[in-house]
């Protein structure tokens, strides 16, 4: 399971340098209602000009829009909210369609590693928008896997995939679990579909992607937050579908069943309460169908501090053995054995 970074809204400026205007008018509403004691942007050119908002969460923000949204009583201040909300998710889009397409992810060496350590019967659940993952796990010529059938039953059910389909999948397969969707799903009035490609091929306004926000409430049923629009599009055109509780549902299944959890950059923050239920009830459950709770690893920079959150939130210990500070020392240790 992998976090939002911290320095999206510093990337998502820099990559946008060039059109800065519209940079400009998102950044102006910030100041104005969720960072006043922000100082006014300087007189640099590209995104230097908004270094005081570079170290500010893009999931308070959109959190806090979609609460101002609405909570206001002002229809003018809810439409500039609705509007500024949607402008930050296409602005998040962009940066993160590129940052998938590009680049050669079946090059690197940790992550080709990482593949090899995956099973068949392994699944991996992951709050990332972006399909690198995805490109890793479909040239892994050991173990099939295809974007037509490895997302799991719920999105099996809602989509159909856009190209040439692969022949009948395996018996056994890994299953790619996408919790906040993903750029490659598209929907609209007319059809759902995973795009052949691993990318949106320019349909922004249909990609099925859950906004950066700290309240999930699209996994509890509830309507989407983001403008809606007729025909439907995008998160709205797969609301009656399910599609987000399902998924949920289905990765709690899978953690209840797993022998070993293996939490990968997830920082456990007290306020993503979705995620602290869901691993909880996972917990649970495994420990009264079996006996015991599965194996717990934690891999991240602050494995050590980590580990004793998760002690102190799930009141489960877990071994120094277990704790790794980057993905190349997990499979490097997993190699050995």
């Amino acid at each position: 399971m992998m976090p939002l970074q911290n320095d999206l809204l510093e990337k998502i400026f820099q990559y946008h340098c060039k059109t800065i205007k519209t940079v400009d008018k998102l950044a102006k509403v910030i100041r104005e209602y969720f960072s006043p004691q922000s100082y006014r942007s300087r007189h640099n050119t590209g995104a230097s000009r908004h270094q005081d908002l570079l170290g500010l969460s893009v999931e308070e923000i959109v959190t806090f829009f979609e609460e101002m949204a609405r909570d206001s009583e002002e229809e003018k201040e809810s439409t500039i909210f609705r509007k500024s909300e949607t402008e930050l998710r296409k602005l998040t889009l962009q940066l993160i369609e590129f940052l998938s397409i590009g680049g050669k992810p079946n090059q690197n060496i940790i992550l080709k590693q990482f593949r090899s350590l995956i099973l068949d019967t392994d699944t991996i659940i992951t709050f990332n928008w972006d399909t690198l993952l995805d490109r890793v796990l479909a040239n892994n010529k050991e173990r099939e896997w295809h974007p037509a059938w490895g997302y799991g039953r719920t999105v099996n059910k809602i989509f159909e995939y856009s190209g040439r389909l692969p022949r009948v999948p395996p018996r056994k397969h890994a299953t790619l679990l996408k919790l906040h969707g993903s750029i490659n799903w598209i929907a609209c009035a007319e059809q759902r579909t995973i795009q052949a490609g691993f990318s949106p091929k320019g349909n922004l306004d249909d990609v099925v992607m859950m906004p950066p926000k700290m309240l999930k409430r699209e996994i509890w049923g509830e309507e989407p937050t983001e403008l809606k629009t007729d025909p439907l599009r995008g998160n709205w055109a797969v609301h009656a579908d399910g599609l987000y509780p399902d998924v949920w549902r289905e990765a709690e299944s899978a953690m209840s069943r797993a022998k070993r959890i293996v939490f990968i950059g997830y920082s456990f923050p007290a306020a993503d309460t979705s995620v602290y239920g869901l691993i909880r009830r996972s917990l649970a459950i495994a420990k009264i169908t079996y006996g015991a709770f599965p194996n717990i690893h934690i891999v991240d920079p602050n494995a050590a501090v980590l580990s004793e959150r998760f002690q102190r939130s799930f009141k489960i210990q877990i071994p120094i053995q277990d704790q790794f500070l980057s993905l190349s020392s997990y499979v490097l240790n997993r190699d050995r054995k």
